[in-house]
């Protein structure tokens, strides 16, 4: 036992001594869940000012006009009413569409307005086909982004450590060619297998997806055309999160330090295409104009049929820019690590 001890404690030593483990394994930890808590308020601040600025439509009888809050829009035409509203008797049933984040806050402020003294009952109207694909369409894009990423981790510490690693590294840097083409030339090899890990990412979930339609007998509402539409921009946002993993890998020496350096970059990114991924998130500013966040809202709405737009470019620019930055900087980072 005395010997498990002394092993433990040697070892402990020898880890506590190293600047990157203090670094990642107390330090990151300590400012990654107030820095995750804040940006999640963030992310409710700006839906509940998204809200504010909405008035949802909704029909209701003329007994209930005079309660219905400022905050709804009463129209005549149910066919372009975000909710529907019918009473009888004392009770109300608000007819709403789920999977319609502008219909469920129409549920909610009736609810709260008719709360007392009617009897007041919410229905979701919307085919089952519309919910299912509204779930899947929330989810997809930031599974599909998020494991991108992941699977890009290794390679990318892989094909900048490794050269240095083997000694092979100043060879490379004393040609003819610009170091930045060598970077391109790793960010395309790391690009391949993120690209892979998209698409077979993508094929299990529609063999996941296709098989519970058929076992529960569920129309997915998503035409196969949809799906296979938003793998480029997946790829392309699983490129990008490859090339910061290289930036950040570039000046380490070791895999160690590679790894510790990629997982701090991978969280920043894994944290913005989750903020796309929250329910009440919506394409318009400012959650539009933020990188990878945008990518996963275009591929959002994109799946759910609707318009993007500018905002499909406006993505696609951001990341294209931000990749060739990173692939660059990450070259000139390279050059300089360790190399005079």
């Amino acid at each position: 036992m005395r010997l498990v001890l002394a092993v433990i404690g040697a070892e402990l030593r020898q880890l506590l001594r190293d600047v990157n483990t203090l670094l990642f394994t107390v330090c990151f930890p300590l400012f990654l869940f107030p820095v995750v808590v804040w940006g999640f308020s963030q992310a409710d601040s700006l839906r509940s000012g998204w809200e504010e600025q909405l008035h949802p439509r909704v029909v209701v009888p003329e007994q209930l006009a005079a309660s219905l809050p400022a905050t709804l829009e009463r129209v005549m035409d149910p066919a372009t009413a975000d909710a529907v509203v019918t009473l009888v008797g004392r009770q109300i049933t608000v007819n709403w569409q789920g999977g319609d984040p502008v219909s469920e806050l129409a549920r909610t402020r009736l609810v709260e307005a008719f709360d007392e003294p009617w009897e007041v009952e919410a229905t979701d109207v919307a085919p089952e086909t519309e919910a299912l694909a509204a779930a899947i369409a929330a989810a997809l894009p930031g599974v599909l982004v998020v494991l991108g990423v992941v699977a890009s981790l290794y390679p990318a510490v892989e094909v900048v450590v490794a050269d240095r690693e083997r000694g092979t590294l100043e060879t490379t840097l004393v040609t003819a060619a610009p170091r930045w083409v060598f970077m391109a030339g790793k960010l395309a090899s790391v690009g391949t297998l993120t690209l892979l890990a998209v698409l077979a990412t993508l094929l299990g979930a529609l063999v996941t997806i296709f098989h519970l339609a058929v076992v529960t007998g569920a129309e997915i509402g998503l035409p196969p055309a949809r799906l296979l539409a938003v793998v480029p921009l997946a790829a392309i946002t699983s490129l990008t999160g490859a090339s910061l993993a290289l930036l950040a890998a570039a000046p380490m020496h070791t895999f160690k330090q590679a790894q510790n350096t990629t997982t701090g970059v991978s969280m920043v990114v894994l944290s913005a295409a989750v903020l796309g991924m929250l329910p009440h998130s919506q394409l318009v500013a400012p959650l539009g104009y933020i990188p990878i966040t945008n990518a996963v809202l275009v591929m959002r709405f994109a799946l759910l049929g609707e318009p993007v737009g500018g905002w499909a470019w406006l993505a696609v620019g951001q990341l294209m820019l931000i990749t060739i930055v990173a692939t660059r900087w990450a070259a000139r980072t390279m050059a300089g690590g360790g190399l005079r």
